[in-house]
């Protein structure tokens, strides 16, 4: 049981990190290294052979979707929306808020995280 619950609390500190250094990067100055690769990874219009990579704007734009908000994360044009967002500290701070609850409760409720 406290391995149960020590991942979860991992998990769900992962996730409010991720987004707080989301954030911190969307804040920043748009010719720092982290906003160039965004940029570059939202004008690449080709897609890959395979299995889709699990990069880190996927995994955004997944927490994105799970919330029941109307933002993505796969475009440009998405990315700037998120960027306005990320300078009003107290509307970031409770689009994370949601995203970190949202993950709670989809945890709690899957059968196979390991609760009892």
């Amino acid at each position: 049981m406290f391995e149960v619950f020590i991942a979860d609390v991992v998990f769900t500190w992962c996730k409010k990190a991720r987004w707080r250094l989301f954030g911190h990067v969307l804040r920043r100055d748009r010719n720092i290294p982290a906003n160039k690769a965004m940029l570059f990874y939202f004008s690449d219009n080709k897609r890959a052979r395979g299995r889709p990579q699990t990069t880190l704007p996927i995994t955004l734009n997944n927490d994105l979707k799970r919330v029941a908000t109307k933002l993505e994360l796969t475009t440009q044009t998405d990315l700037d929306t998120l960027r306005l967002i990320a300078e009003d500290r107290p509307k970031w701070n409770a689009l994370v808020a949601e995203i970190r609850k949202t993950a709670e409760t989809a945890r709690s409720d899957d059968p196979a995280s390991g609760r009892l």
